[in-house]
């Protein structure tokens, strides 16, 4: 601990605090029911056990082999910086727990809320973070959780800080949920009103494909076998792929790859402008390019006509229909789409001035959404730092 601790408090080791837990085996009492508490019991933003199985003993799992009583803590070991923590509630007192998690239970003289709350620290979890192996499940060791300093004052104070913690991170909860609930209702406002735009065609609009309203409409392309060679990228030519679109917001303002001239050479390079739409993985997402680039065969092209259609207004339709789009792809091991899907599908479009309007509206629409969320955002992000630093400051023996 960075902070000179007061007198009386001792820095020891989070093992040396805790009571010895018992593990059984429900499967020797086959018709014996139980409540079983698996590793996706524990909500990571609620911090309670939310929910539980009944299972009789012949039809636990081989992990259910944990006895937690109440007012045990409980941590998950696996993939521990998700934060999967909470305290056992009186009503699961002598159930099981998956061997998921660590189980702790505190000795007499250390307040249980006190551990949970030591949990949360920006020290505890940087440890966690630093000792986690495996690549797929990465995950810690109950040695690893034991071996962690902990930093003990007197049970009264303890008691203390647990008073003054619980009541300003309850506040904090509130205030960070009031704030997520108003980013979602502020993207939820804006694809209301967007869906509305196209639910009823107005008069005087017609049904194109989306080849009617474009000059080209195709695949983009990747000739090169295998398409990793490494004499293909590090160019000066940018390449958008799958994740680019979905990252981006209407417009495809960065790129994470570029082609070089031999990877243009199998390529193609499209005009700025250009709608580009998912086609395989995360299908059907879209976003005009702000740029001149190159993209796979995952992704279809659409360059607008502008006779016919102007790209912003395309490219928020496609946005509108995106869930009608993708149950189009429903039916394989892997959800796809392609050209095909679009040769007989027909979209509203009224007239190009029609279209430029709607397509103001919208855009003042979406660039006061996105104001909102960055305002929200940024509130979300500052109660988080104000967490961490009452967390510290509990931890250090500053609270």
């Amino acid at each position: 601990m960075k902070a000179t601790l007061k007198m009386a408090w001792q820095i020891r080791a989070l093992g040396d605090v805790l009571q010895a837990t018992e593990t059984a085996n429900p499967q020797q009492s086959p018709q014996t029911e139980f409540e079983y508490i698996d590793v996706s019991s524990v909500s990571n933003s609620t911090f309670q056990v939310e929910t539980t199985q009944r299972l009789k003993g012949k039809d636990a799992p081989s992990r259910a082999r944990k006895l937690v009583k109440a007012n045990d803590v409980l941590f998950a070991t696996i993939r521990p910086t998700l934060k999967r923590i909470a305290i056992v509630p009186e009503h699961l007192d002598k159930q099981v727990c998956s061997t998921g998690y660590f189980v702790l239970r505190p000795k007499l003289e250390v307040d249980h809320r006190f551990i949970f709350y030591f949990l949360f620290s920006e020290e505890f979890s940087e440890k966690m973070e630093s000792l986690q192996r495996g690549a797929s499940y990465p995950a810690v060791t109950d040695g690893d959780v034991r071996s962690q300093l902990i930093p003990v004052p007197p049970l009264p104070e303890q008691k203390r800080i647990v008073s003054i913690l619980g009541n300003a991170l309850e506040g904090i909860a509130t205030a960070q949920a009031n704030a997520e609930k108003n980013l979602q209702n502020a993207r939820a406002i804006f694809e209301s009103h967007l869906r509305a735009v196209f639910a009823k065609s107005g008069p005087g609009w017609k049904q194109k494909t989306l080849e009617e309203v474009a000059t080209t409409f195709g695949r983009g392309k990747s000739k090169h076998r295998p398409r990793n060679a490494g004499h293909l990228y590090g160019g000066k030519y940018p390449f958008v792929q799958t994740g680019d679109i979905r990252n981006a917001d209407h417009i495809i303002t960065a790129y994470s790859q570029t082609y070089s001239d031999a990877g243009l050479a199998q390529s193609k390079l499209w005009p700025k402008g250009t709608i580009c739409i998912t086609i395989a993985a995360n299908i059907a997402e879209t976003a005009i390019l702000g740029f001149d680039a190159c993209f796979p065969d995952s992704i279809i092209g659409l360059v607008a006509n502008p006779q016919e259609a102007d790209v912003g207004f395309i490219e928020y339709l496609l946005q509108s229909f995106k869930v009608q789009i993708q149950l189009m792809g429903k039916g394989s091991a892997q959800a796809n789409i392609n050209l095909g899907t679009f040769e007989n599908e027909r979209f509203p479009f009224p007239s190009v001035a029609e279209q430029k309007r709607i397509v103001a509206t919208l855009d003042n629409l979406s660039d006061e959404t996105q104001r909102l969320e960055s305002t929200y955002q940024r509130k979300v992000a500052a109660l988080e730092e104000l967490k961490k630093s009452l967390l510290h400051q509990a931890f250090t023996g500053q609270l």
